[in-house]
C-alpha cells in the first residue's frame, strides 16, 4: 500500500502541471478576447455620431420654413444690370441673406413666425426692392393696402442702387435686425429710447 502511494505522489506534480496548463489556456484566451475587444474599442469615437444631445440641434434647424429665394422685383430699375441675377452685389447679398437667415431660425425669431407674411401670392420667394432714399433694410408686405394678401408679394427693400448710381449691399446684420424688426419688432421702450425697427 505503501508503494502505491508513493506512486501516486510522484504521479501528482504531472497531473498538478497538466491542470495548471489546462486552466491557463482559457486565461489566455481570455488575454486575446480583451485585446481584440480594447482593439475594436479604438474605434468608439464613431458613436459620438449617435449622441442624442445633437438631436435638439438638427430638430430646431429643421423648424424655420426654408429660405426663400430672392429675386428682382418688377419695378427695380437697373439699366446697367448691376444688381442682375449672377451678378457680384447679387451674389453677396445672397450670402448675406442666407446666413442672416440661418442665425435668426431661433424659437424667438423665425421657429415661431414665418418671414413670408401668411397667405401672400409667393410662398417661397422676396422680392427686392430698390428704395433709393431708405436707410436701413426692410422686409414687408408690398401691394395696395387693404387687397387681398394673396394679391401682393413679400419683398426685401434697401437703397441697392442710389441716385448716383452707386451699389449698396446690406450686411448680415443689417439682414438679421431687418428679420428681428418684421417678425418680432421692438418694445415700446426700445422705439422710443432708440427708434428701433421705425423706419425714416
Amino acid at each position: 500500500m505503501t508503494g502505491s502511494l508513493r506512486i501516486a505522489n510522484r504521479g501528482t506534480p504531472a497531473l498538478l502541471s497538466l491542470a495548471a496548463l489546462m486552466l491557463g489556456l482559457p486565461a489566455c484566451g481570455q488575454r486575446q478576447i480583451a485585446a481584440a475587444n480594447a482593439s475594436e474599442g479604438a474605434a468608439a469615437p464613431k458613436a459620438v455620431l449617435l449622441d442624442p444631445a445633437l438631436a435638439p440641434k438638427a430638430a430646431a434647424a429643421s423648424a424655420c420654413a426654408p429660405a426663400p429665394h430672392l429675386v428682382l422685383g418688377d419695378g427695380f430699375s437697373d439699366a446697367r444690370g448691376t444688381f442682375a441675377a449672377g451678378s457680384a452685389p447679387f451674389r453677396r447679398l445672397e450670402a448675406n441673406f442666407a446666413t442672416a437667415y440661418r442665425a435668426s431660425c431661433t424659437p424667438a425669431l423665425l421657429q415661431r413666425h414665418a418671414l413670408i407674411a401668411a397667405g401672400a401670392a409667393e410662398r417661397d420667394r422676396l422680392r427686392v426692392k430698390n428704395a433709393p432714399d431708405a436707410n436701413v433694410a426692410a422686409f414687408y408686405l408690398d401691394g395696395e393696402e387693404g387687397a387681398p394678401a394673396s394679391t401682393r408679394h413679400m419683398v426685401l427693400e434697401y437703397p441697392f442702387l442710389t441716385a448716383d448710381g452707386v451699389a449698396h449691399v446690406p450686411t448680415e446684420s443689417d439682414l438679421r435686425e431687418a428679420i428681428f424688426c418684421a417678425v418680432h419688432g421692438a418694445t415700446q421702450q426700445e422705439e422710443d429710447e432708440s427708434g428701433r425697427c421705425l423706419a425714416d
